[in-house]
């Protein structure tokens, strides 16, 4: 028997959802007016929240959405890490999310590009295999906002780095960017799947290359 407020209940419950919530992320980012060349990713990502706090299908799902809000060490009430959106369900645990965490890449930088692939890995990814972020759900999300529109070429620098990291990532070598097992056909979604020191294990990262400038790679 499930017992309503059970750690294994909440757990059950944000994986049940999660085809809804990245189907809302993918919604919203359509809707948003397209972000200004140089703006920061947390003005894009806050942007980002106010779309998806106004889109049917999150109005429609029993989650709070709570923008840069911070995970706090239980034992010592330290911060230990700043999300940049999290889905919360109706539970008066806060340990209970479903974590959105954002960066961009190949960010054009006076005429040059900058891949950032590596900050997407070392300070993205890699926040939830330590158990950062998300420590007792099994799933979470990374959103990489493609500059430059060149979706393909952002995916293998990301892959590339995810490679070189393979082993810190607690992820089967070569270590690879899967496609996804909620949009097998969306080209820039993609899943990765890890195994923790710390939090459940394994643990599935669903990844989202989205961007505003769409080029040919």
């Amino acid at each position: 028997m499930t017992v309503i407020g059970s750690p294994e209940h909440w757990v059950d419950f944000i994986d049940d959802h999660i085809p809804d919530i990245l189907t809302a992320v993918i919604e919203s980012w359509r809707q948003m007016v397209q972000p200004l060349p140089g703006a920061l990713e947390d003005h894009v990502t806050e942007a980002l929240a106010r779309v998806l706090k106004q889109n049917r299908t999150v109005r429609g799902l029993p989650f709070q959405i709570h923008v840069q809000s911070t995970e706090l060490e239980p034992a010592a009430g330290e911060d230990v890490g700043r999300m940049d959106i999290a889905f919360y369900p109706p539970t008066n645990s806060e340990k209970y999310y479903f974590c959105v965490e954002a960066k961009r890449l190949n960010v054009i930088k006076t005429g040059a590009v900058r891949s950032y692939a590596s900050e997407y890995v070392r300070f993205g990814m890699m926040r939830f295999v330590t158990g950062q972020y998300a420590k007792v759900v099994r799933n979470g999300a990374m959103i990489g906002y493609v500059g430059d529109g060149r979706v393909a070429h952002a995916i293998a620098n990301v892959e590339q780095n995810i490679r070189n990291q393979h082993v810190e990532l607690g992820m089967t070598p070569p270590g690879e960017l899967l496609p996804s097992s909620i949009f097998p056909d969306d080209e820039h979604a993609r899943e990765t799947q890890h195994i923790r020191r710390q939090g459940l294990s394994p643990f599935r990262i669903h990844h989202l290359f989205l961007t505003k400038n769409a080029t040919s790679n």
